[in-house]
């Protein structure tokens, strides 16, 4: 399953409420219903662990790009040629191709470019 940029956010957000909730439960009842307590216990540890690992995949997905990583003048100018070659129908041919979380990190990296741009003219 490909997640976007937003479904993890939401995702994560969730799971930091539902651990928030289980951790009251868990003080409410914990002199109380040793088993319930057990239940909610293991449920804080696995939602936890999956907070992580989907922050750490958050993380990854919208990291910068390092210098080895980003295009060379001389790469960028040849990807130019290469793309002013393809038609728009060709280009959202091959955008489809990617998952919707790339597609909406290409529209983020886009937009900020052009803000860039701009902020830079005036």
């Amino acid at each position: 399953m490909n997640l976007s940029f937003k479904d993890l956010r939401f995702i994560i957000e969730a799971i930091e409420h539902q651990i928030n909730a289980y951790q009251e439960r868990l003080q409410v009842i914990e002199d109380v219903d040793e088993d319930e307590a057990a239940d909610l216990g293991n449920d804080i540890k696995f939602l936890e662990l999956l907070h992580a690992d989907m922050t750490t995949t958050l993380d990854q997905n919208t990291k910068p790009l390092s210098s080895e990583d980003s295009f060379s003048p001389d790469r960028n100018d040849n990807y130019s040629e290469n793309s002013q070659n393809l038609s728009f129908q060709e280009l959202v041919k091959l955008t489809l191709k990617l998952s919707v979380s790339e597609r909406l990190f290409l529209v983020e990296a886009i937009t900020s470019s052009v803000r860039q741009e701009v902020t830079i003219s005036q």
